[in-house]
């Protein structure tokens, strides 16, 4: 099964108007694709928040599974 990480981001203003990206929370999933592994990740956020939505918390969802060298690093 592979990994993926998934990072749950809001973008923020700061004083000045300046936007910034804010990483609310961030799981590293076991799944059979990548599908799957988002759907775990917004069930683990949700659960953590105790919301039903992530969109309250969060803009956008980042995704990404370990290239090959990081792979076999691990190894």
């Amino acid at each position: 099964m592979a990994s993926f990480d998934v990072r749950f981001i809001k973008t923020v203003c700061d004083d000045t108007g300046h936007e910034h990206r804010a990483c609310q929370a961030a799981f590293t999933v076991e799944a059979p694709s990548l599908t799957e592994a988002v759907r775990r990740a917004e069930a683990d956020f949700c659960r953590q928040k105790h919301v039903h939505d992530w969109t309250i918390f969060a803009d956008a969802v980042e995704f990404r599974a370990p290239t090959a060298l990081e792979r076999a690093w691990a190894s």
